[in-house]
């Protein structure tokens, strides 16, 4: 069932439980007008057995058949609000899932600009911002000769590309905290 066959059948439920309420009420008048009647004795006791037990038996289906309305009332509007929740859900994870994938490109675009500085000024980064090292070969093998090592940056050059890798290493990892703060909400 769909959304509006789930509010057309609370609408039906609760219409028929406004008319079994309307029942019961008029069986407990009913009922209590044959009480009064029996005990002005304006009826014999054998009909009023009769009817009283008659009366008595339909009030019970009916209070039975509001109660089953009842429920079932309750429980089309919890299914109804659970596929609300869930609606919402999958809306905030999929944005949670855009916001995540965006994160994770900016680091990555961060993380080459920051590899590619640090290469050009030759800057050494700590083992844990390297890249993998190649496997150590196991036999000679043949080397090329080595390329002549670039001038050394000044002091002045080093400086600023160490403060600027700061800079941006500690934005990456605000930005990261922000999104893990965000994903635990």
């Amino acid at each position: 069932m769909d959304t509006e066959d789930f509010e057309r059948a609370i609408g039906s439920a609760e219409k028929q439980a406004t008319y079994l309420r309307v029942e019961q009420v008029a069986l407990r008048a009913a009922l209590e007008e044959l009480k009064r009647m029996h005990d002005g004795r304006e009826v014999d006791a054998a009909l009023y057995d009769e009817l009283y037990q008659r009366y008595s038996q339909r009030l019970a289906d009916v209070n039975e058949k509001a109660e089953q309305y009842r429920r079932i009332t309750q429980s089309i509007k919890h299914i109804t609000r659970y596929e609300r929740e869930i609606e919402l859900l999958k809306a905030s994870q999929k944005d949670f899932l855009e916001r995540l994938e965006k994160t994770e490109s900016k680091l990555q675009e961060e993380r080459g600009k920051v590899l590619e500085m640090a290469d050009r000024f030759g800057v050494i980064l700590a083992p844990r911002e390297m890249a993998a090292p190649p496997p150590a070969p196991t036999r000679e093998v043949h080397r090329e000769p080595e390329r002549p090592v670039p001038p050394a940056p000044s002091p002045a050059e080093v400086s600023e590309a160490e403060s600027e890798i700061e800079r941006l290493r500690k934005e990456i990892l605000s930005e990261l905290e922000r999104v893990k703060a965000q994903a635990k909400r």
